[in-house]
């Protein structure tokens, strides 16, 4: 052990430096208490010795500087007092300023021996303590990764890598909130790949999941901010949120999407251009009111439908902007019923 001999007598210094020499144990030495603190900083000691009743700071003053200079649990030193004040009022005024132990003058061998033991036995203790600290830390950090992973899984389309229905359910409904609160407009886009149940039907379905990543990544790629939202809404269909956009905004980055995919050029002898396309619907709320989510998914669904009515591959937009009055009556009616996957004209 590095043991710091902090004692303003040379005589008492040599004497504890011989027993420490003869332990097999490498001593410094300080003949005051700002040097032993000095040093303490300096050498970083497994053990403090020190005396009581020096010039200047005292044993008591510099423990308690030690101990200062100590931040945490990790940079606990084993600190023995050595003294020949013996009554109680002293050892208690000692434990108070930081020691863990207390040894009287003269010095014997045997006892330093065995303090030095018990004191080396704590710091084994500390040790392990430290190292299950650590080991509990590590099992945390990667329970919270698991967890944070487990739950991107659970918003992930495992096919595609976009966000799935129940994140578009999310991101929808906390969407709209800020676009409520904040007077900014919002854009939803509902996309249908064309003609997918032919695509499948002639290609078969690995050739029909490997056409749905293509989409997805153009459509991943088409938007570029980091509010952007792309998700699979269900089988050939897909869902964009643009926060803070404007119907025009919205068209604008569809008629993208829409290019994008239609320049894959996928093969599907079924549709008229010979080629993968989509159609899509896009619907976007107005500013300075309220609206319901569901609204705004309707609206863009019709908008869909209208599209894929116009010969498929095309761009159409919602009559209106959605807003709180057409909220009601979509709520009102209870008429409307969302068109499944591949319903409707057949993809």
């Amino acid at each position: 052990m590095k043991i710091l001999v902090c004692d303003d007598s040379v005589i008492n210094r040599q004497i504890i430096g011989g027993y420490l020499q003869q332990m097999g144990h490498k001593a410094i030495y300080a003949d005051n208490g700002q040097q032993a603190v000095e040093l303490f900083t300096k050498n970083e000691p497994d053990l403090v010795l020190i005396d009581v009743e020096m010039p200047g700071m005292d044993g008591y003053e510099a423990t308690r500087a030690i101990r200062q200079s100590c931040y945490d649990f990790s940079q606990w030193t084993p600190i023995i007092f050595v003294s020949s004040f013996i009554d109680d009022e002293s050892i208690v005024k000692g434990i108070e300023a930081g020691a863990d132990d207390y040894l009287t003058k003269p010095v014997s061998a045997a006892v330093l021996r065995a303090k030095i033991h018990a004191m080396r036995r704590l710091a084994a203790m500390r040790e392990n303590l430290i190292d299950f600290g650590k080991q509990l830390r590590e099992v945390n950090e990667k329970l919270l990764n698991s967890n944070q992973l487990l739950s991107e899984l659970s918003l992930k389309d495992p096919l595609t890598r976009l966000g799935n229905r129940r994140a578009f359910e999310e991101t929808l409904t906390r969407d709209c909130r800020s676009a409520i609160r904040d007077n900014e407009p919002l854009c939803l886009l509902m996309i249908d790949v064309d003609i997918f149940k032919s695509f499948n039907d002639t290609y078969g379905h690995q050739a029909g999941d490997y056409c749905l990543q293509q989409v997805a990544q153009v459509l991943k790629q088409g938007l570029h901010r980091a509010s952007d939202f792309a998700s699979r809404y269900g089988g050939e269909e897909f869902a964009i949120l643009l926060a803070d956009t404007p119907f025009a905004g919205g068209m604008h980055v569809a008629d993208r999407l829409r290019m994008g995919v239609e320049a894959l050029q996928i093969q599907n002898k079924r549709a008229p251009l010979g080629v993968v396309t989509i159609s899509i619907g896009v619907a976007c709320s107005k500013i300075d009111g309220e609206f319901a989510s569901e609204a705004l998914v309707a609206a863009a669904d019709a908008a869909l439908y209208e599209a894929k009515e116009h010969g498929r591959n095309c761009v159409m937009g919602a009559k209106t902007l959605v807003d709180d009055s057409i909220s009601k009556d979509f709520l009102k009616s209870k008429k409307h019923q969302r068109r499944q996957p591949n319903a409707g004209l057949g993809g």
